[in-house]
């Protein structure tokens, strides 16, 4: 008999830290064409991620911006994202080129999540960059 209570312990016990990690999931919907996201978009880049680091609750995203299709027309810019456990943060990888979908939030700061139409530019964003069109260069001159 006490097996059997245990183990309704443990099946309820999984049961509901199950449902706890479903609580932290993150849903979105992504904008439906590449067009929209960039309607719906303060910023939109490509650049290469030259740092990404823990700030708060958030991590922030340094990148060398190459191209600009919307928004400041700098060499730098930072984005802040989630930290994870189901904030629909996004995870940069050091060193590698995205292209970048953001807006404005509190503090007149870019943010970008998961649920954007950011991505790697090597791959998942090709069809974007076409569908974007050739956009504006960027060199070092253009910081404001």
């Amino acid at each position: 008999m006490s097996r059997q209570v245990l183990g309704l312990v443990i099946v309820v016990s999984t049961g509901l830290l199950g449902l706890q990690g479903l609580a932290l999931a993150c849903t979105c919907a992504q904008p439906a064409s590449v067009q929209e996201g960039l309607q719906q978009a303060d910023a939109v880049f490509a650049g290469l991620v030259e740092r990404f680091e823990l700030k708060g609750s958030g991590r922030v995203a340094t990148f060398r911006v190459h191209r600009v299709w919307k928004g400041p027309k700098s060499s730098r810019l930072q984005v802040i994202t989630g930290g994870g456990d189901g904030d629909c943060g996004y995870h940069f990888i050091v060193g590698m080129e995205y292209l970048v979908f953001a807006r404005r939030g509190a503090s007149d700061t870019l943010q970008t999540s998961i649920c954007s139409r950011t991505k790697q530019a090597s791959g998942e964003a090709i069809d974007d960059l076409k569908a974007l069109g050739p956009g504006t260069p960027i060199t070092g001159r253009h910081d404001h």
